[in-house]
């Protein structure tokens, strides 16, 4: 499908089919504003989960925008687990804010929409960078605005920290003082322990195969875009782990757990302070990947970081409707939860 934007522009939508022209949307996701690890090829195979590619782009073959269409684990059009931003992404040279080039993403994504409204399931949670969700709205999605807390890197180390609140601090001090120590690469078997224990703590367990994860964690360390932390106690109990994936522009806590049985006070604090000095100098943001839920928000929100909004898109029809309520079910039946 061809559609003209003015003279001499030409926009065409295109899916994505031979391995060859992944290489060109990878390097498309990297340099966009909206881009992440999570809308990367390489990833998603990783994850083995099913998806297509679709774009848009100019008469000169160069993509401008596009989106990744990933299955999640009840095969419907939606965010799989431990992918935590798809949606809609743009060229870089979109990223200034002018009404011409607002004007020129309006278009593209009712482009897009043409194609999308073909998907009865479509429903995904979009990078925080994704700010005009309007087009969609006109054409009969919903939107529901979520938080996560980002630490922007490129400050000094002290300015952040600075910025702990007055309990995560006297936490952390209280860890220093029982002499917790963080360490990082830890066998995936005691950190898987953990985490399980801390989804049985909350009367589920862990929404993901052990197998899954393990083969999930191996790949993407050696892609050298994870790493997993933990804090012992001076004994040498691992009192709590979290696993963190990265790219140049963000790290993004995808994994955390305690095990309270063992709790030394302030040592979860003390590994994600940590993990924060670790990449430091390794990416631009440190994404705490957001929480709804009022104890872990507390938890992240004491470190400091700016809240920052992002959009769940979804197309508000009975289909959706049904597939939320089978997701619970799901969920329900396989997490006991």
């Amino acid at each position: 499908m061809q559609y003209g934007l003015g003279k001499m522009n030409v926009m065409e939508i295109k899916y994505i089919e031979s391995k060859s022209e992944y290489f060109q949307w990878n390097d498309f996701v990297q340099k966009s504003p909206q881009g992440s690890l999570f809308s990367e090829t390489w990833y998603l195979d990783i994850l083995k989960v099913k998806y297509q590619v679709l774009c848009v782009i100019d008469e000169d073959n160069s993509i401008i925008a596009g989106i990744v269409l990933a299955k999640n684990q009840i095969n419907t059009y939606s965010n799989p687990m431990l992918d935590k931003y798809l949606g809609v992404i743009f060229s870089e040279k979109q990223v200034c804010v002018s009404q011409k080039v607002v004007s020129k993403q309006f278009v593209v994504i009712e482009l897009l929409i043409t194609e999308l409204e073909k998907y009865k399931s479509f429903d995904y949670y979009f990078h925080p960078n994704f700010k005009n969700w309007t087009p969609f709205h006109w054409n009969g999605f919903t939107q529901q605005t979520r938080y996560t807390y980002r630490i922007d890197l490129g400050v000094d180390l002290e300015s952040i920290k600075s910025k702990f609140h007055t309990n995560t601090k006297r936490n952390i001090k209280n860890a220093i003082k029982n002499n917790v120590r963080v360490e990082t690469k830890i066998d995936f078997e005691s950190f898987y322990q953990i985490i399980n224990k801390t989804f049985l703590r909350q009367g589920s367990k862990a929404p993901f195969d052990k197998k899954v994860i393990q083969s999930y964690i191996r790949q993407l360390e050696e892609k050298g875009s994870f790493v997993t932390f933990g804090a012992y106690s001076e004994d040498g109990i691992l009192l709590s782990v979290c696993g963190i994936a990265f790219d140049k522009k963000s790290s993004y806590l995808l994994l955390n757990g305690v095990d309270v049985e063992n709790e030394v006070r302030g040592a979860n604090a003390l590994m994600i302070s940590h993990s924060i000095e670790y990449f430091k100098d390794r990416c631009d943001l440190y994404d705490f990947e957001g929480s709804m839920l009022p104890g872990i928000e507390q938890f992240y929100r004491r470190f400091g970081g700016d809240l920052i909004s992002y959009y769940r898109i979804w197309k508000d029809n009975s289909f959706n409707y049904f597939k939320s309520t089978a997701k619970k079910m799901y969920k329900k039946y396989r997490y006991g939860k």
